[in-house]
């Protein structure tokens, strides 16, 4: 199916009045091309949604704006709706697009081993956020003890840490396809697959207030259809998806993005990629190292898999997949 007959379907008689939402994605990478193929084909709009996509590269102010109203629909890790959770807020999880790390991380050349960054720099996207998470997960799992055996750098996104790598302003960074595969051609090393710890981890998922889903469940829904959507698009049109996913992440590579996408499409995104305890339950593990008073924490609160049952018992994704 190409681009063309999809957005001619998901377009609707001109004139008519649609609910309107906001929706964030945090991040430039490979798993977020399914949120960038809702936007590109307007798949929100097929669904009875007038639906505005924006790219908010820092999660704490895509909470912020959330909180106030501003934007409905927030892509996040986990970790940032379970601290706004603690401090008050209302956030939930629909989905978990993955349910593991992601991230490797790549080093210089003169780093063999993991134990060898003891004393060294590594790059991440944000503190706070899914690639500060995984390395400290990391570190500890390989003895190291974060910010005191290795300085965490925060550097703005995965292509500047590609960069900071590259010119030798950190020692390591953390990367998702397509820039680990980058960043192996440029020279560096890859010192670890996160993704073969198999730690249950929730990941780059759509989150939304509870008390705007309380109000509008419906347009919850509808919006979530899209999403869907967008996945059933990015894992059976591969031209869609490699083409949308070099617009994003501006790799005019495409022996790159197909790397990132054969991963992704075939191995971690799932078609209904529901959010599960055990992935919170890891997030809040970890946070409670440090913040003993967040170990009770109840990792149900902060999900809700109803929606996405709700749409798969009605019968759209095998209508979708026609199985």
């Amino acid at each position: 199916m190409g681009v063309a007959l999809i957005v001619a379907i998901a377009t609707p008689a001109l004139g008519q009045s649609l609910p309107k939402v906001r929706a964030a994605y945090t991040s430039i990478s490979i798993q977020f091309d399914a949120v960038y193929i809702m936007k590109e084909l307007n798949l929100p709009r097929k669904h009875g949604l007038d639906a505005e996509i924006l790219f908010v590269p820092v999660s704490s102010r895509a909470v912020q704006a959330a909180l106030a109203g501003e934007i409905q629909f927030i892509t996040s890790g986990g970790v940032a709706n379970i601290n706004a959770n603690v401090t008050g807020a209302d956030f939930t999880g629909l989905t978990a697009t993955l349910n593991t790390f992601v991230f490797k991380v790549f080093a210089s050349p003169e780093i063999k081993k993991p134990e060898m960054l003891k004393g060294k720099k590594v790059g991440i996207s944000r503190l706070g956020g899914a690639s500060d998470f995984s390395i400290r997960y990391a570190l500890n799992y390989w003895g190291l003890i974060p910010d005191k055996d290795v300085a965490i750098i925060q550097v703005g996104g995965e292509p500047e840490s590609l960069l900071a790598l590259q010119n030798k302003a950190v020692d390591a960074a953390i990367l998702s396809e397509p820039f680990a595969s980058l960043a192996k051609r440029n020279g560096s090393v890859l010192l670890a697959d996160l993704s073969q710890l198999g730690v249950p981890y929730t990941m780059h998922g759509f989150g939304v207030r509870k008390s705007y889903i309380q109000a509008n469940r419906d347009v919850v829904v509808r919006f979530m259809k899209a999403y869907l959507e967008g996945i059933y698009v990015f894992k059976t049109n591969k031209d869609i998806a490699l083409n949308v996913l070099k617009k994003y992440t501006r790799q005019d590579d495409l022996s790159l993005v197909q790397v990132a996408y054969e991963e992704m499409s075939q191995k971690l995104i799932r078609r209904v990629p529901y959010p599960n305890r055990e992935g919170i339950q890891t997030i809040i593990d970890q946070l409670a190292k440090t913040r003993p008073e967040m170990k009770n924490l109840n990792p149900g609160d902060f999900i809700d898999p109803s929606i996405l049952k709700e749409i798969e018992d009605s019968g759209f994704i095998k209508k979708l997949y026609g199985n």
